[in-house]
């Protein structure tokens, strides 16, 4: 039974990154309308207790991210299904959440293109990894090669995810250095993606 914690942990992320990332927009929403189910109580109280919710699902869920490689590793309990979802795990994590950033943020072009070409190289990836035959082995659900700037593109889009949760209640917007460092390193995460997609191609 133990063996399969690594990948319940690693579903469990996936729900955790698809509503903490449906509770943040809808606790901007409601924040924004005020338009919250009159059994809520006080709209804000309810925005902001989504709010709390959406950061302590990304904590968790990145959490689980170390975890359950850690314990896989540990326990040997490798699996073709745990190989196939942990990928699609942090990928689901991060572009749920800047997807949501991106459109909090009124959808302007210095995050929206960075934003898109994370999430259109991540579908592209996701499918290569899904097409069978795509691993060394041919055997179906696709193994691709970590490199070590996948990782540190990986270690960098985690920070850029999670970052405006923090950033947000200490008022980041009203600071144009921040806004404009975090859409930076946005920047330079969509770059080192699509570096890191290049070189899979070529592979």
């Amino acid at each position: 039974m133990h063996r399969r914690i690594p990948n319940i942990l690693t579903i469990l992320r996936i729900l955790l990154a698809l509503s903490g990332a449906a509770a943040l927009w809808t606790s901007y929403d409601w924040s924004q309308t005020g338009l919250v189910p009159l059994w809520l109580g006080d709209p804000m109280v309810a925005a902001r207790s989504l709010a709390a919710f959406a950061l302590i699902a990304f904590i968790i869920a990145a959490a689980t991210d170390w975890l359950d490689g850690w314990l896989a590793r540990r326990w040997e309990a490798h699996s073709s299904l745990g190989e196939m979802l942990d990928p699609i795990a942090d990928k689901l994590l991060v572009d749920a959440y800047l997807i949501v950033y991106m459109l909090i943020l009124g959808t302007p072009v210095d995050i929206a293109v960075p934003v898109f070409a994370i999430v259109a190289r991540d579908a592209i990836m996701t499918g290569m990894r899904l097409l069978p035959g795509a691993d060394s082995a041919g055997s179906g659900a696709a193994t691709l090669a970590v490199s070590p700037a996948a990782k540190l593109k990986t270690a960098l889009a985690m920070i850029v995810a999670g970052f405006p949760l923090i950033a947000q209640p200490l008022g980041w917007q009203a600071h144009d250095f921040v806004l404009t460092g975090w859409i930076l390193v946005l920047w330079i995460t969509a770059a080192l993606s699509l570096l890191t997609a290049w070189n899979y191609f070529r592979k």
